[in-house]
């Protein structure tokens, strides 16, 4: 007679006025990892999934749908395996002692807290930190120096995009490189795949831990500046062997890396947003429209327009080929 199974709880915790799509996202990372762990698999984690509130019942979100919910106070705050807050953009929620309370029992023993919107000021209220998969899985357990704190994005979008990125890497590390893998290519069926490769590539996957730590904080800050001799500093390297050590083991250099991810996160806004060009370049670190186009232009072959084109007609066409929908493309242009 076999072990039983481990089930993990996962808490996304709800406020009024949370958006649906963020909310929808990081459940179906956990979901879609229970479906896709192989059934062989029994001494791996499984995820227990709970949408819960402070009181419970029903809670709407910015979109007028109402998700029903679970009291806090009926789930022991230390079998808390990830939470997640999700609250309304620019609104802050109210303070309740009993919340606060039950966030910092649970937050020592939860090995991955993210918020979204007005979740993060809930954090602030209660004097806590998010925390980061990697961040607690370094040698020793010991962090690098300010680790999470590139994470605190102004921009909802922003949160939201640094909390699936930590829903996907603990799937990663609790199921496996291959189960992760699925999840990202079933929850982001538009992006491309030399970009979607990004998140996962198998050569990061076998990095160190320190320069997988080093790619994820990377990542994570890639709208912003990026100081190569800063991260090689949090990496306790040189910046001579930190540049050789992330190239040995990633397989691009570091600038080459946030380039990618910033052309990831490019393809995302342009699949699921109407925001001008200008826009989503300064806000993936891309500078201006012309330059985002022109990498367009030298990495895809199409416009940043065409692509968002591509991308919505793949969805709509139900996942047509990508060579069929380029020549589309391309006819419709000529």
């Amino acid at each position: 007679m076999g072990l039983p199974r481990r089930r993990s709880q996962v808490v996304i915790l709800l406020f009024e006025g949370f958006s649906l799509i963020h909310m929808g996202r990081l459940a179906e990372t956990f979901n879609l990892a229970n479906r896709l762990r192989r059934p062989d698999n029994s001494l791996r984690d499984s995820y227990d999934l709970l949408l819960v509130s402070v009181n419970g019942g029903a809670v709407r979100s910015s979109s007028g749908v109402v998700i029903w919910t679970d009291a806090l106070d009926a789930h022991y705050a230390k079998d808390v395996h990830a939470l997640f807050l999700v609250g309304a953009a620019g609104v802050p929620a109210e303070r309740d002692e009993r919340l606060l309370a039950w966030l910092r029992h649970a937050h020592p023993h939860t090995k991955l807290v993210q918020s979204v919107g007005g979740g993060h000021h809930i954090l602030q209220l209660a004097g806590l930190e998010r925390k980061d998969v990697v961040a607690v899985e370094m040698p020793g357990g010991a962090m690098l120096p300010e680790a999470l704190s590139a994470s605190r994005a102004s921009e909802v979008d922003a949160d939201a995009d640094v909390a699936l990125t930590s829903a996907l890497s603990a799937v990663k590390r609790d199921c496996g490189y291959e189960v992760a893998r699925q999840v990202m290519h079933e929850l982001l069926p538009t992006v491309p795949q030399q970009f979607a490769r990004s998140i996962f590539d198998s050569r990061e996957a076998r990095a160190s831990d320190l320069i997988r730590a080093s790619a994820h904080q990377l990542r994570v800050s890639s709208e912003n500046r990026i100081s190569i001799a800063d991260a090689a500093q949090a990496a306790a390297m040189s910046e001579r062997n930190f540049l050789r050590r992330f190239k040995q083991e990633i397989g691009v250099t570091p600038t080459e890396f946030v380039l990618r991810v910033r052309l990831e996160k490019a393809c995302h806004m342009l699949a699921d947003t109407d925001l001008p060009a200008d826009k989503i370049a300064r806000r993936t670190g891309l500078g201006s429209g012309d330059r985002l186009a022109k990498l367009f232009r030298q990495h895809l072959s199409m416009s940043p327009t065409e692509y968002r084109t591509f991308a919505r007609a793949r969805l709509t066409d139900g996942g047509m080929p990508e060579s069929d929908m380029v020549e589309r493309l391309r006819g419709s242009a000529s």
